[in-house]
């Protein structure tokens, strides 16, 4: 079985407990117009160009297949590149590089399970994300099934958009569940994500039911769903209707989806959004913890 993946870090502290490392997928349902990661939001290999370091001696456009057809598009990859990596091997500038690789559950959990020792020190494990982990739920099932065989701690980020059929497969084998909950009004949460939210938020529920750990994650973006309505929505719903959550993660907006979105050939939907004052992330910090809700600040 093999699954798409765009990136593997290791000796990574990150959401969950201990050292980990992390695997990230590629594909996503969703279309944040925040997104940090856009490089994850198609399934399929693509290319990031780096035009500070392009010395521009053509010699990519000589290795690709169809070179002279993107030619008048060069040196960003469009959507006729289907991302061979044919110009990444040949461009000694490193101007390119290949976003997305298959991998075999195999080769995945023998390169988890080099760092067993630092897990079993600190406490640490796997923690896979991405993209949305669910696009890809058989590989992931299985790599999760393995790594736990082999007596990892296993953690899945998601954004909860899948049927709960689905979910519900990928958690029999997860051991902490970290959900992106973005924001309580379905219309607004379409405007921004391309989906509603009344799906996220049942499945939330039924998680809560099943997973031996869950944290809730609330990315905080500027006028989308920082202000105080929302936030106390948020807290309500998690202290009445998830009374399993830990705490909540606030990871408050930062812009290094609009920089990447450029070496994807990309139109970013929020260029020059400044993160939110010291005081403003203060404030959602005050209101979730009225609720009797644990919260931490950063992933």
């Amino acid at each position: 079985m093999q699954g798409l993946v765009f990136d593997i870090q290791r000796f990574s502290i990150h959401d969950g407990p201990g050292i980990r490392t992390l695997v990230f997928m590629k594909g996503c349902p969703l279309r944040c117009s925040w997104c940090s990661n856009p490089e994850s939001q198609q399934a399929k290999p693509e290319i990031m160009y780096f035009e500070e370091k392009c010395i521009h001696c053509g010699a990519c456009l000589e290795a690709c297949p169809y070179g002279e057809v993107l030619e008048e598009n060069w040196p960003v990859a469009t959507e006729l590149c289907y991302g061979c990596g044919s110009c990444v091997e040949v461009c000694y500038a490193e101007a390119r590089k290949l976003v997305g690789r298959w991998y075999t559950v195999e080769q995945v959990s023998d390169i988890v399970e080099r760092d067993r020792v630092f897990y079993e020190e600190s406490g640490g494990g796997m923690t896979v994300g991405g993209g949305e982990p669910m696009f890809q739920a058989a590989f992931v099932a299985g790599l999760l099934q393995t790594c736990r065989r082999r007596g990892i701690h296993t953690a899945i980020e998601t954004c909860g958009f899948t049927p709960w059929k689905t979910m519900s497969k990928v958690l029999e084998h997860t051991d902490l569940l970290l959900m992106d909950i973005k924001h309580m009004d379905s219309q607004t949460h379409k405007k921004h994500t391309g989906v509603g939210n009344e799906r996220i938020l049942e499945n939330a529920r039924k998680a809560a039911d099943v997973v031996g750990e869950m944290v809730v994650r609330l990315p905080l973006i500027p006028d989308f769903n920082d202000g105080h309505e929302n936030i106390r929505a948020l807290g309500r719903f998690v202290a009445e209707q998830l009374p399993a959550v830990q705490r909540i993660d606030v990871l408050p907006y930062h812009s290094t989806g609009e920089s990447k979105s450029k070496r994807l050939g990309r139109p970013y939907t929020l260029p020059g959004l400044k993160p939110q004052s010291r005081e403003k992330v203060d404030a959602v910090e005050q209101i979730l913890q009225s609720y009797g809700i644990k919260i931490r600040i950063g992933g």
